[in-house]
């Protein structure tokens, strides 16, 4: 089974177009426990039809062309890559891609969507639900989320009323809406499956929202609501042995979308800072051995010297029961928190230490890191900027590495097919952990670089002579 993005390739034609069949199981069975509020009544038969008239305008289909230089595999593990489905390294060629996206904002045209989507647009064309386009501008982009702001500039525009992912529980109803396979808005149903999915190898920060909602290629950016209509979660990925729906589909909670959507449309990108803290879940044993009654938050392993975890008195073997009120019950959790906030945020982290509870209070601080250009390792990959990994960067990647900062288009390094946020882990066989360890490494074969890093949950690798 592989996970993947619903970026289509090219936008399906069909002949006729299935029945979207919604809520089919018998009135009596279907409305137990549910409000009648949530439905509408047309001959005595309930329907969603009201509610959706209301929300299906605020859903947008959104066409993008844009450049791949990208070497895929086969089996793409994430569908938004297979769009650029060139084998090998190729000349940039225009690359058409269809998904959806969401108005959060009727006066000022903002739109939600994902940043998988738009990621190396040369243009965004937006299509309303009345028909409309229109030609739109990024806003921000962050890909450690998969979100992504981008406006339009038009009137009459119909926003989507914001829920909150905090108050969903497995088994509410759900309807997602999308524009799956290029047909245009469409709207399927199902139940909330599973929460605060994680380790799917799609994003950094993942604690998705799981549902059984048919959705599809195309469905990228659309809106996961609530039987009141309500944005609740961002669709963003689907788990399927060939790309098509088999009730298995990831949406980012709405909650995390609020917080990355403020700062994007603030300051056009998300600069994290850093706490300082390691964590590993609080398990039975540990939790006996530990004399904790209640098996709740997270242990601390690590603290990092002169981190905001260490001034403010985070040590280890505390354990971390919440961040302002966000419980963190394993490390994903607190990497989400702490990653989500801006840098300067106060926090007030709550923590059982020896059995007794005390707040302690920290800063969320920015990270200076060492940047070096390419050129200085090798001219080979000249244009590139390299940077040390953050602590929370070198959590997630284990064995550690050197991130692509930026890539500047059309130099040498560009053209080898390296790209922004790439992580280098090897260069000519010698693993990297360091920008001291990359320039040893590239001195070693100055007419040969060879080099080895993920994307995303790929590895890749890139030879230049």
């Amino acid at each position: 089974m592989k996970i993947y993005r619903k970026t289509p390739l090219i936008p399906a034609l069909f002949s006729t177009l299935l029945p979207i069949l919604l809520l089919t199981a018998s009135p009596t069975t279907l409305l137990a426990g549910i409000s009648p509020l949530a439905f509408g009544s047309r001959d005595g038969m309930p329907t969603l039809a009201p509610m959706l008239k209301k929300a299906i305008p605020a859903v947008v289909s959104i066409s993008i062309n844009g450049e791949s230089t990208k070497k895929i595999p086969e089996y793409a593990p994430q569908y938004r890559l297979d769009r650029n489905s060139s084998r090998g390294n190729k000349k940039p060629k225009p690359i058409p891609g269809l998904g959806s996206g969401v108005i959060i904002d009727q006066q000022l045209g903002h739109i939600v969507t994902n940043h998988h989507l738009i990621e190396g647009a040369n243009s965004i064309e937006v299509t309303l639900e009345d028909g409309r386009t229109f030609s739109a501008n990024i806003i921000g982009s962050d890909k450690e989320t998969d979100i992504a702001i981008i406006q339009i500039s038009t009137d009459q525009l119909r926003e989507i009323e914001i829920g909150d992912s905090r108050l969903i529980q497995v088994g509410d109803f759900v309807i997602a809406i999308g524009n799956p396979f290029g047909l245009g808005n469409t709207a399927t149903s199902g139940i909330v499956s599973a929460l605060g999915r994680s380790n799917l190898g799609l994003e950094r920060f993942e604690e998705f929202i799981q549902t059984d909602a048919p959705i599809n290629v195309g469905n990228s950016g659309g809106a996961l609501i609530d039987l009141k209509g309500r944005l609740i979660g961002v669709n963003t990925a689907i788990l399927a042995p060939h790309g098509g729906s088999v009730g298995i589909g990831f949406a980012i909670p709405i909650n995390i979308v609020k917080v990355v959507a403020e700062q994007l449309i603030k300051n056009g990108s998300i600069q994290r800072g850093y706490l300082g803290v390691s964590a590993k879940k609080l398990s039975h044993t540990l939790a006996r051995s530990m004399r904790v009654a209640q098996r709740v938050g997270v242990v601390a392993t690590d603290i990092l010297k002169n981190s905001p975890a260490e001034e403010a008195g985070l040590e280890r073997g505390d354990i971390i029961i919440s961040i302002n009120g966000h419980l963190t019950n394993n490390p994903v959790q607190l990497q989400n928190i702490v990653g989500l906030f801006p840098i300067g945020k106060k926090l007030n982290i709550a923590v059982l230490r020896n059995g007794h509870a005390r707040t302690l209070h920290a800063t969320i601080e920015h990270e200076e890191r060492e940047r070096i250009s390419g050129n200085s390792i090798n001219p080979k990959i000249d244009g590139v900027i390299l940077t040390s990994l953050s602590p929370l960067e070198k959590n997630s990647y284990g064995s550690g590495g050197v991130a692509i900062d930026s890539v500047s288009s059309e130099t040498a390094g560009w053209k080898l097919g390296i790209r922004k946020d790439d992580v280098i882990f090897s260069i000519n066989r010698q693993p990297v952990t360091t920008l001291d360890e990359a320039k040893s490494a590239a001195s070693l074969s100055p007419q040969t670089i060879i080099i080895q890093l993920y994307r995303g949950n790929k590895i890749i690798e890139i030879i230049a002579r």
